[in-house]
């Protein structure tokens, strides 16, 4: 099949919006699975007409390509920040081109065009892994996570987690691809690809029948339960969150407990970034705020709290200095502190307990590579939570609220890792409870995209997912990833839900992203090969 140069730039566009067009939470699922088409012919015309193209030339196409389906996305990043969005976008695009790009020149130079299906595959596995798990991570577009409206599609990911989905999306694609050109090449001959077409249709549909089938098991009738009153405040992030003292904004807090709360609630659940103003850890009694919330679980004494907080922490004297400690001189002696963007435990009798967020958002809350480029951190954007480069914690923390009851907190940004949140499911947690701040994206697909990706960390684990969000979307989400309840956005409100509780990880909270290691082996394997037949060669 002969191109000129604009069918291909009109393929690589073509692409990127059929791309964006599947995308939840308004988009049409099922484009995903020719999204790529277009832009596979172009890889096909342009690695058999070498000629005619530079060696980046497919890095340049599949560019286009991917910047159209991030703006088409995540455009609303950009609310932010103009120049941090663009950043963003440009540099995304940037990293999917490249991988797309090498994984074209591997399979024609490695393995002369024979491997195509498993080397685009095991790349871009590899790619979303290493996304996940560096200091520019955004795992937003992650393919898996085009599922997330569509749950009842994709219960085995509580077997692969959303990178079985990207598995699905791409081979689907790559079958699609080689059956239509298989059709071109043999004079439209429908007879010669009905070996495709069968491939084609097992791919399809196989996947779905097993999800069914996963359908079908209900969690156990005789799980602990708990009582949950999930609380949406609806301050402002910019203004009010900043303009109001600690002591009011937990007095609108608890005037909404007030109003909802029964005999029988057991876990208050409210809001990252709840109150506003750090707070040292080693004294949170002595903070008013702080120690109303105590009087009243006190009164209350049936009552737990987990709460979004912003801490610190004072440096010990024999301990490390990381990166992206902070300081202030007391004295005449410069003292360094971690501030934290924490989930706070509060329960009657007993020590406060703190979680700190773990995966924090680059350029946000985390200036990436901090050791050498702290000194633009104060550029850091404000996106109305808690910003700067901020510490962690080590690993995942349940909060017990009785007879052996545990939660996972979740906070905002972390529960776009299915990893992540299957480590606090294997850490005994029996629910899931994101804690977030989703104001800034106003009237944006954004917030309605975060709690539709909540969807798939509920499948994942087989565990019922609740979200507590400042403006909304708070909501309760069952172990199928089907929504049970939600609030309006902009709203002061507060949702009451009794749920239960598994104690049983699923697979993929066990073992993780093993389809991702398993396809690094194989990209490293391929590189060797490659790097040995140039060797060879000279």
């Amino acid at each position: 099949m002969q191109l000129k140069k604009y069918h291909i730039w009109l393929l690589s566009i073509l692409s990127g919006l059929l791309m964006g067009m599947a995308w939840p939470v308004n988009g049409v699922v099922g484009l995903v699975f020719i999204a790529w088409i277009p832009l596979l012919f172009v890889r096909d015309f342009v690695r058999n007409n070498p000629e005619q193209f530079s060696r980046g030339a497919m890095v340049l196409y599949s560019y286009v390509t991917f910047l159209i389906f991030n703006l088409y996305t995540t455009w609303w990043v950009a609310y932010s920040s103009i120049e941090g969005g663009l950043m963003a976008f440009l540099l995304n695009s940037l990293f999917m081109s490249l991988v797309f790009g090498l994984a074209h020149i591997i399979d024609k130079k490695v393995f002369n065009k024979r491997a195509g299906f498993f080397v685009l595959i095991f790349f871009w596995l590899s790619y979303e892994y290493l996304h996940m798990n560096w200091e520019l991570s955004w795992s937003w577009l992650n393919l898996g996570n085009v599922f997330s409206e569509n749950p009842n599609w994709v219960q085995w990911y509580s077997i692969t987690g959303t990178l079985g989905g990207t598995v699905w999306v791409l081979a689907l694609n790559l079958v699609l691809f080689s059956t239509i050109k298989k059709f071109i090449r043999s004079d439209k001959n429908i007879i010669a690809v009905i070996p495709n077409i069968i491939v084609a249709v097992a791919v399809f549909v196989t996947p779905l029948l097993f999800s069914n089938s996963l359908l079908k098991e209900d969690l156990p009738k005789d799980l602990p339960t708990v009582n949950l009153l999930l609380v949406q405040p609806n301050v402002e992030p910019y203004y009010e969150a900043y303009e109001l003292n600690s002591n009011q904004l937990v007095h609108n807090m608890l005037s909404v407990v007030r109003e909802y709360m029964d005999d029988s609630t057991e876990l208050v659940i409210t809001p990252e970034s709840t109150i506003e103003r750090s707070m040292w850890e080693h004294k949170m009694q002595r903070y008013s705020a702080i120690d109303s919330i105590i009087k009243f679980v006190g009164k209350n004494p049936q009552l737990d709290v987990l709460m979004g907080v912003s801490t610190r922490r004072a440096v010990g004297e024999n301990e490390e200095v990381k990166a992206y400690a902070r300081s202030f001189i007391k004295g005449k002696k410069e003292l360094f502190y971690y501030k934290y963007n924490t989930a706070l435990f509060i329960s009657d009798n007993q020590p406060l307990q703190f979680y700190h967020k773990s995966k924090l958002v680059p350029g946000v809350e985390r200036l990436p590579f901090a050791a050498y480029l702290k000194p633009i951190q104060k550029f850091a954007i404000d996106l109305g939570g808690t910003t700067g480069s901020l510490g962690t914690s080590d690993e995942p923390k349940t909060f017990d609220f009785g007879n052996n009851r545990r939660v996972s907190p979740i906070i905002c940004y972390e529960s776009i890792y299915g990893e992540l949140v299957g480590k606090f499911s294997s850490y005994g947690g029996g629910f899931i409870a994101i804690i977030t701040n989703d104001a800034w994206w106003y009237e944006s697909p954004g917030y309605r995209q975060h709690f539709s990706i909540a969807r798939l960390r509920a499948v994942e684990n087989n565990q019922y997912v609740v979200r507590a969000a400042n403006t909304g979307i708070t909501g309760v989400i069952d172990n199928k990833g089907n929504i049970v309840s939600v609030s309006e956005f902009y709203t002061k409100t507060a949702i009451k839900a009794k749920i239960p509780l598994n104690n049983t990880p699923t697979y993929y909270a066990v073992n993780g992203n093993y389809l991702a290691r398993f396809s690094l082996f194989m990209v490293g394997l391929m590189l060797v090969i490659a790097f040995s037949k140039k060797l060879r060669k000279e």
